[in-house]
């Protein structure tokens, strides 16, 4: 990223980091990291950046500022959220602060930290076998500490959805080759152009997202949206027709600036969006067998299917009203 986004998230997380807010949070974070560590030189293997363990990149300045923000963000959100039945947008309001130094710290953090860890594993993998011995190591680290787990909750709870799903992919990938075989027979040029596409343009909106200050000019936006939005009989963030739809019309019919969307962040929606239409128009196809195959997959139970179709429409909703 430019200086000046380096500069800002800098600033940001000296005032304001996120571990500071939970009790042993940093050293609760540094525990996660060892777990995490240890896995990494694990499947890693013989890969040794800068003649140091894999894992040393962790402790890089730019991956050490992502991994403790982070991971200090989903504890805190986690003990926030863990009795919380309802989620209301004063709720959302007040955890705006921490998406914005979270923000900054990304904006500052994560492109260095991804070309620190690319190139590592570039060099690594000049070694034509080595991408063999780290997909190897990491299935039998999966067969060792979780699909025996992962197995017993699928068997147990193969009359939910989650739990069907789980059954279904553990009979369709056995090893490392069916997933091979299912990549070949279902990923094309196309679709790896797409990718490749989709990431670039997405390195360049988030470039110019960090850039121009659109982290702090979406934070304030957001704050006042949400606390326009509570009330009035909207108390359940997750719904927004009805209620919580006509405070957020009152709001931007609002004649302020203050209550317009921040253009940086209009950009990044509509990109979302244009995305999103793309992908629909661009794979229907795949869409509909993926789903043909799901509906004939849950055809013993039926109450299943209806609430998946309950849910897709229920969102269907929410979406119409969004727009």
């Amino acid at each position: 990223m430019k200086v000046v986004a380096v500069l800002l998230a800098l600033v940001a997380v000296s005032v304001a980091d996120i571990c500071n807010d939970i009790e042993g949070g940093r050293a609760r974070a540094t525990q996660i990291k060892s777990v995490i560590a240890t896995g990494l030189d694990t499947v890693m293997g013989d890969c040794y950046p800068n003649g140091d363990a894999f894992s040393a990149l962790l402790n890089s300045e730019a991956c050490s500022a992502l991994f403790y923000q982070g991971t200090c963000y989903g504890l805190k959100t986690a003990a926030k959220y863990a009795d919380v039945d309802v989620v209301s947008y004063d709720m959302l309001r007040r955890g705006v602060s921490d998406v914005r130094s979270l923000g900054h710290t990304m904006c500052g953090s994560v492109e260095a930290c991804y070309n620190e860890v690319f190139d590592a594993v570039s060099d690594c993998a000049a070694d034509q076998d080595y991408l063999q011995g780290v997909l190897d190591r990491a299935v039998d680290m999966y067969k060792a500490r979780a699909q025996s787990d992962i197995a017993e909750f699928g068997a147990s709870n193969d009359n939910t959805i989650m739990g069907r799903l789980i059954n279904l992919a553990m009979r369709r990938f056995t090893d490392l080759d069916s997933v091979r075989a299912f990549a070949m027979e279902n990923l094309d040029d196309g679709m790896i152009a797409d990718a490749k596409a989709g990431y670039e343009d997405f390195k360049v909106a988030a470039a110019d997202f960090c850039d121009s200050g659109c982290v702090d000019r979406s934070a304030k936006f957001f704050k006042m949206l949400f606390a326009r939005m509570h009330g009035r009989g909207c108390t359940d963030a997750s719904e927004f027709c009805g209620a919580c739809e006509n405070n957020a019309r009152r709001f931007f019919m609002a004649r302020s600036m203050l209550h317009t969307i921040p253009c940086c962040l209009q950009d990044v929606i509509e990109q979302a969006l244009d995305g999103a239409a793309y992908f629909r128009d661009a794979y229907s196809a795949e869409m509909e067998d993926a789903e043909s195959y799901l509906r004939e997959a849950f055809a013993d139970q039926p109450a299943l299917i209806a609430q998946a179709e309950a849910a897709a429409a229920a969102a269907r909703e929410q979406i119409e009203c969004v727009s």
